[in-house]
Formats: C-alpha cells, structure tokens, sequence
C-alpha cells in the first residue's frame, strides 16, 4: 500500500471540475488513489408545469381549428367590408369621372360635323413623319370606326374611345348616338399604331362638336388621358423636325418635353499590349428642342400643353 509521501502532488485542475477538495484529501487518507475526476456540464433546472400549464395541455384537440376558422371569417368579413365600403366606392368615382353621366350631356344636335387636324408620327426607319387625320362624327349608335387603310392597332383605338370622351366633357355634348368615324391621310404606311395622336384626335373632335377650325399650321402630338391631360410619348425630335420642315409655324408638346434628357453613346479606345480595350459608355444629355431646331436653321416655335385645355386654345381658330 504506497504511503501518503509516495503520492505525487497532483496539478492543479481547471475550472469546471467538479470534484471537492475535501473528497481528494479523504482518498490520500484512506489509502486509495483517487479516479480521475470527470466533467460534468450543468444543465438548467427542468421546470415543473404548473397545474395550469397542464391543464391547458390537456385543452381539447378541437379548440386550435375552431379558433382559426373564426379568425379566417373575421378576416374576410374586414376585407369585403372594406371593398364595399371603400374600394367600391373609389372605383365608382373614377368610373364617373372617367365617364359622364349622359343626364348631364346634352343632345348632339345636327346631322354631320368634320374636322381634321394634323398629326406626327416616327417611321419604322426612325424618321419624322407628318400626316393628317380627319374626324367625322355622323348619326350611329356611338361606334367608333376607322378607315380600312391603313391598318390600327389596339393602343390606337383605345385612344380615339378615350378622345371621344374627353371631348364630350369638354363640349358637353353627347356622342352616345353619333358614329366616329377617323380617317389618316397622306402616309405610305400600311399599320398605324400608339397613342401619340390621342391630343390630336381629342382637338378635332371638339373642333367638330363646335363647328370649328383647327389651325393647319400647328401640329400637336401627345397620348390623352379620361381627365383630360396630355400624356408624355418619345420621338420628340424627329417628330419636331418634320414639322419644320413642312414649313408650321407652332408645335405643341406634352409638359415637360421641351427640354429632353438624351443619353449620348462615347467610346473610348485603349492599348494593352497587342490587344485594343474598346469601352462604350453612355452620358446623359439634356437639349432644349427650341433650341436644336433654330440651330437646325429652322423657323417654329414650340410649345407646351399640360392638358385638352391648353391644346384647344393654341389649335383652334
């Protein structure tokens, strides 16, 4: 049995052992060597349920269903409250101010009203075109119709039905037994398409409904928008420029694109070696069209409509 000398002094243990002092020195003295003291990790105290806890355990399987089928109810009532309540009625409120009540219009008195006005177009070549378009309002059954040739697509018949609406707020006249007939001259192109003569169509239509003339010296163009604003389109340029040189006098445009942004392509070429670095970059640009077109050598002048009103007092005669 080896003597409490022969024991070597053991090092000392690092923390988290849990193994007592005293225990080690009752070992030495009883003669035994002592087991190499195992770490133990605490753990946090299992809690006990409370007799409430387990009495909410023990709630009936059925109660979780029936709690969410209510608060899937009560959503959908809030919703389909809400949408009556107030999505319905905003809906109702721009359908009527889309829409004039036809109560509120009077009768279209007359047989046959013309009118036509000139319009601007990009070519599929990326060219300026000028046209002219001639509206006819005739007795029908409120249809709106175009003449075969050329071709138009969907956005373009859109804008003339909202055209037609516009102008029978502006006159407050009634259209609901007249035909609009629209008719585009002098183009070569075999498809018409966009809304970008909507302004344009808006004018002659009034102009039509008031027994008056649009001035054959202007062009406009613009999309049209139910309350009457003149909604911005591209091509402002090439659109400009073909107006000046068929010799007009006046160009009206959206608000806001007299002055356009325009991103110029600039390229720059390096040499690496034996290899050339080609990097293209584009940077924004601004140009006011007044300004191009008298650079241009150009003699018009350009204007800017927000809505049907400032179109019609720069257009009609």
């Amino acid at each position: 049995m080896p003597k409490q000398s022969d024991v070597k002094k053991k090092e000392a243990k690092p923390l988290f052992e849990d193994v007592m002092l005293e225990e080690q020195i009752a070992f030495l003295k009883s003669g035994i060597t002592p087991k190499k003291p195992q770490h133990r990790i605490p753990t946090a105290p299992k809690s006990v349920p409370s007799k409430s806890n387990s009495s909410a355990a023990k709630a009936p399987s059925f109660v979780k269903p029936v709690l969410v089928v209510w608060a899937l109810a009560a959503l959908l009532v809030f919703f389909a409250s809400g949408y009556f309540l107030g999505f319905g009625s905003a809906e109702s409120q721009f359908a009527s101010a889309s829409q004039p009540s036809q109560d509120s219009l009077q009768v279209l008195e007359g047989q046959r009203f013309q009118s036509s006005v000139n319009i601007v177009s990009v070519t599929s070549e990326g060219e300026g075109s000028l046209n002219q378009a001639e509206v006819e309002i005739m007795p029908g059954s409120g249809r709106v119709l175009f003449s075969i040739n050329p071709f138009v697509e969907p956005d373009t018949q859109d804008s003339v039905r909202t055209a037609a609406l516009v102008a029978e707020k502006f006159t407050g006249k009634s259209l609901s037994g007249k035909d609009i007939v629209v008719s585009v001259k002098n183009t070569p192109a075999r498809l018409v398409g966009g809304p970008s003569a909507g302004a344009a169509i808006t004018v002659a239509a009034i102009a039509a409904i008031q027994h008056k003339v649009v001035r054959s010296d202007a062009a406009i163009t613009g999309t049209i928008l139910p309350d009457g604003t003149i909604g911005q389109v591209s091509g402002i340029i090439e659109k400009a420029t073909a107006a000046a040189e068929k010799g007009l006098d006046a160009f009206i445009v959206p608000k806001g694109q007299k002055i356009l942004t325009y991103y110029e392509r600039v390229q720059g070429q390096t040499q690496e070696g034996r290899f050339t670095i080609i990097r293209t970059r584009y940077v924004p640009r601004t140009v006011n069209v007044q300004d191009y077109l008298e650079n241009e050598g150009y003699d018009i002048k350009i204007f800017e409509a927000q809505d049907v009103n400032g179109a019609v007092e720069y257009l009609l005669e």
